[in-house]
């Protein structure tokens, strides 16, 4: 056996009783338990649900507060696996993730222990611990508050906190997902209360471990021009054997012709420790983000040999780049503002939230999802957000491939810290070490960040008024900025988000949460890292069906407010200021009427941010993805469904982007280019009817500037001639080498008030590859909106779009699953009786 083996199953788990087994104590020794069928990665509440051991803690209020009792159960893991010890000398045991205290024994003997869900744990042992056949790994894993129990006084007494280990007390001293507790309004979840998951929720791997083990590599881009890079290359050898000399041979392949290598040297290690080895490359073709060039990535190979033996090889994909995070302009005014390789970046981002409450992390498949949503999204940077979770190796690879930047905050949310504990400090250094270390060989790595929200809970939450001290500031201001200094210099680093030079809220410096208030998205920030408009909405009603069991027909007719209610503790929510759409009939209007109004508010203040904010550099949209299936922000919905605001947001983050406003009587046309270059574009501007009738037109010509927004049409006075202000609009378009590439359309009335007598839609279908079609649509007059249903298993280049008369709109519609299934599709526009639903045609391909 040369390569780690995944202990993927079958596992099974059963509850212990928590007398029964001491800590120190050989599991083997407790017997007659009720033992289940377990899946890990996963979460102990999954399992028991599998099993009809428990209800569906999603299912509703009730359910999630009898669902309590699990994670204040002790549960013992256990899986049988067969080996042959002679591969290897010695061998490890490595666990991604365990939720959260937990003892590991193996073949009855104890190897380790976890105090962190946050960490990677290891443990090493002799071969002569393994057999041929029938070993047995056995994890017990404690309930939350087994790990704090010493410390709950002390944390009442210093922080204040009233609460359980569920809540605000919970996420001070427990090192785990930090969002999920519940914080005294709501969790993720937002049920009332919080379900804590428990359990072995990362993959564990048997690994036979070589007599001399490369345990880090990273390379640092030292200096980058166009004709020549200089590379550090960081390895750090531990020689098990301590048998003496190896040779450490470094190549870098070309990104293109894999078969050339474009660098290579060698040196040699006698002893464990660290190495450097500098290589110098010709011609160097960087890693940029996304639309600004390729994500290059070069193959770096490291061979150990001794005596013409190879010991082992390790491979990897590095990206050449430099990052610099500039903060004040030439003149001396504040900015906040990526550069990558000299090139200053426009970010287009999100936020992303851990794609499952209990477990954490998603399934293989989720993934694929995930990516296709956010390639087809036009996303080039995420914020790994301080609430939730460190992501895999292969996430972060997949990121420096398709030149996504990364943000990652430290796990820190919202909450102050015992950094009087020196126990809780250490711990929390070496999550963080393994945080840093894990990410610093990445392209994609930007930015490292202290953590979320911190500095404003103590700026303008009320912190002074409750604490004797900013306790955890220290961990954001000394030790981590220490840790970046140490493993990974040169990656800018900011203490908080937000932060800024005085106040943290202020958008005149540092990066901003600009949230609440609509009004905010008119202060001009310099860089907007979450936005969020209290407009929230639920998971789409196939998703409450697959995670609640809950059936959206089944709420509606007098009474079924206060059943909702009563299955959930939401209220009715009655103001929708965009829309104007006031619900009635049943919850499944009331949850599209709530996506209808996220969706709009979203396209609100983001348009001024990406067309009105002249200092802004970049927008993270709060969130890409629910946390959980009821009422949250989020642009995709907790089943990875994409919704309204996905479309819109996808459509702002263009690299040409058009806008429409009023300004008293005038009318005004902006457009924006966040490409690395200047953009020839036409603007086309029309009056229209919504029965489709043309009122007037107008066209220019005109050079759009790179990263940056401007006028490009000022219609005085015009909105005076405007005389039926629920049948006329604006409509303005983009064309880019005669393609039209970005649209808006302006109402003079609220969206429920526009009258459009002519919405029917014309679709003619394309079949331009096995799984993948183009669908033209036309209309005679306007659709408010086209909507595209049942799409699952779809990405559609577009949705939830205005369609005008003469206007036509070309979208691709991609199958995820090549599966050759028929393909229906139910269209229709916002208001109409009629739609329309068509199969997709296959041909010979």
């Amino acid at each position: 056996m040369e390569h780690p083996k995944t202990l993927d199953g079958p596992w099974r788990v059963a509850r212990l009783n928590p007398e029964a087994l001491p800590q120190g104590v050989d599991p083997a020794s407790v017997t007659d338990l009720h033992w289940i069928d377990a899946k890990v990665p996963g979460a102990v509440q999954y399992d028991l649900v599998r099993s009809g051991d428990l209800e569906n803690p999603f299912s509703g209020t009730a359910a999630a507060f009898a669902a309590k009792w699990v994670a204040e159960s002790n549960w013992v893991y256990e899986i049988a696996f067969d080996v042959d010890p002679g591969a290897s000398e010695r061998w490890a045991l490595e666990f991604e993730g365990i939720d959260t205290f937990a003892e590991i024994w193996l073949n009855g003997f104890g190897i380790g222990t976890t105090a962190n869900a946050n960490r990677q744990y290891r443990f090493d042992f002799a071969s002569s611990l393994l057999r041929p056949t029938g070993n047995r790994l056995v994890i017990v894993v404690r309930h939350h508050e087994a790990g704090i129990v010493d410390k709950i006084p002390e944390a009442r007494r210093i922080l204040g906190h009233k609460d359980g280990v569920e809540g605000r007390l919970g996420k001070s001293l427990i090192r785990r997902y930090q969002r999920s507790f519940f914080s005294g309004n709501s969790t993720l979840l937002n049920v009332g209360t919080g379900v804590l998951g428990i359990g072995i929720n990362g993959p564990v791997r048997l690994i036979p471990v070589r007599e001399v083990e490369v345990i880090d590599l990273f390379v640092r881009t030292e200096s980058l021009t166009a004709d020549r890079a200089d590379l550090a290359c960081f390895l750090e050898l531990v020689h098990h054997d301590n048998s003496g000399l190896v040779e450490v041979t470094l190549e870098l392949a070309d990104p293109d012709e894999p078969e050339h290598v474009v660098a290579t040297e060698t040196a040699s290690s006698t002893a464990s420790g660290k190495l450097r080895i500098d290589l110098v490359v010709d011609n160097p073709k960087p890693w940029w983000p996304r639309g600004y060039g390729a994500p290059a990535l070069y193959t770096i190979t490291v061979r150990i040999s001794r005596a013409s033996r190879t010991l082992g090889t390790l491979r990897r994909e590095i990206g050449i780049r430099t990052v610099k995070l500039l903060q004040k302009l030439p003149s001396g005014r504040p900015t906040f503002q990526l550069v990558v390789n000299g090139q200053p970046v426009w970010v287009r981002g999100t936020n992303l939230i851990p794609f499952d409450y209990l477990k954490v992390h998603g399934d293989p498949e989720d993934y694929v999802r995930i990516f296709a949503l956010l390639d087809n999204g036009n996303i080039n940077f995420i914020r790994m957000w301080g609430g939730g979770a460190v992501e895999s190796d292969e996430f972060y690879d997949r990121c420096d491939r398709s030149g996504i930047m990364i943000w990652q905050d430290a796990y820190l949310h919202s909450m102050y810290y015992p950094e009087y504990d020196p126990e809780f400090v250490e711990n929390f250094r070496e999550e963080s070490r393994q945080m840093i270390t894990k990410l610093r060989r990445h392209a994609c790595l930007t930015v490292l960040c202290g953590g979320n929200e911190q500095r404003e809970g103590w700026d303008e939450w009320g912190w002074p008024d409750e604490l004797d001290r900013f306790w955890g500031e220290g961990m954001i201001t000394e030790l981590i900025p220490s840790l970046v200094e140490e493993l990974a210099p040169g990656v800018p680093y900011v203490d908080n988000s937000p932060h800024g030079d005085g106040r943290s809220g202020s958008p005149i410096s540092g990066d901003g949460h600009i949230w609440g208030n609509h009004f905010n998205s008119l202060k001009d920030p310099l860089f907007v890292s979450e936005t969020c408009w209290s407009i929230e909405s639920y998971s789409r009603a196939e998703t409450l069906k697959e995670v609640m069991d809950l059936d959206v027909g089944d709420f509606s007719g007098k009474g079924w407010v206060q059943k909702w209610a009563d299955r959930t503790g939401r209220p009715l929510i009655n103001k929708f200021p965009y829309s104007s759409y006031h619900p009635s009939g049943g919850l499944g209007p009331y949850i599209r009427a709530l996506e209808l109004e996220q969706g709009l508010a979203d396209h609100h203040s983001l348009s001024n941010f990406r067309l009105r904010s002249p200092s802004c550099s970049g927008i993270v949209y709060w969130s890409f993805n629910k946390g959980g299936p009821l009422f949250q922000f989020g642009a995709v919905d907790y089943a990875l469904r994409p919704m309204m605001s996905y479309y819109i947001v996808t459509r702002l983050y263009r690299d040409v982007v058009v806008g429409l406003y009023r300004d008293l009587q005038d009318i005004r046309v902006v457009a924006s280019n966040v490409s690395a270059a200047d953009v020839e574009a036409e603007i086309e501007l029309v009056h229209l009817r919504t029965d489709g009738t043309i009122m007037k037109r107008w066209t220019e010509q005109i050079t759009l500037p790179p990263g940056r927004s401007i006028r490009v049409m000022d219609l005085d006075d015009y909105y005076s001639s405007i005389v039926q202000r629920d049948r006329e609009v604006m409509y303005a378009q983009v064309k880019v080498g005669g393609s039209p590439v970005a649209d808006d359309l302006l109402l003079f009335a609220p969206l429920v008030d526009v009258c459009t007598p002519e919405s029917g839609l014309s679709i003619a279908q394309r079949q331009i590859g096995a799984d993948e079609w183009e669908l033209e649509f036309t209309t005679k007059g306007l659709s408010k909106l086209v909507q595209i249903e049942n799409s699952d298993g779809l990405i559609l280049s577009d949705n939830y779009f205005p369609l005008a008369a003469g206007y036509n709109r070309t979208i691709r519609v991609t199958a995820l699953e090549k599966s050759g299934a028929e393909v229906h599709l139910d269209i229709s526009s916002l208001d109409a009786e009629s739609h329309a639903r068509i199969q997709l045609e296959r041909g010979a391909y």
